[in-house]
């Protein structure tokens, strides 16, 4: 049985355009539920190349994020136990009042030739 927001270890079985699959096991073994990490679950950045991040055999630490347990099916996320994938307030451009200015404001005062 598998928790929202339990923290898991899931071995990557393939890599595709749009996520990693994965399989979480028992510790006996025993395969409990098929994963997916959907690539917007990787990073809060562009990711230009999953294979950048895993490549097949990898065991990796996800946080649960929905699971089925009639279907054996779990979804993944990486980047909740990764901060430095996550987009913060200093990462964002910080919004102006406006942003157009003045020309005026904008003319050094060296061409104004009065």
């Amino acid at each position: 049985m598998l928790n929202k927001g339990q923290i898991i270890n899931a071995k990557v079985t393939s890599i595709v355009n749009y996520g990693v699959f994965s399989e979480v096991h028992s510790e006996d073994g025993e395969l409990i539920a098929k994963g997916l990490i959907h690539i917007s679950e990787l990073s809060d950045f562009f990711v230009r190349d999953i294979n950048s991040f895993f490549a097949i055999g990898d065991v990796i630490e996800v946080q649960v994020l929905e699971y089925d347990g009639a279907k054996k099916q779990v979804k993944l996320s990486y980047k909740a136990l990764h901060p430095e994938l996550l987009k913060s307030s200093e990462n964002k451009i910080q919004e102006t009042g406006n942003g157009f200015s003045k020309l005026e404001d904008s003319i050094d005062d060296s061409m104004n030739n009065d």
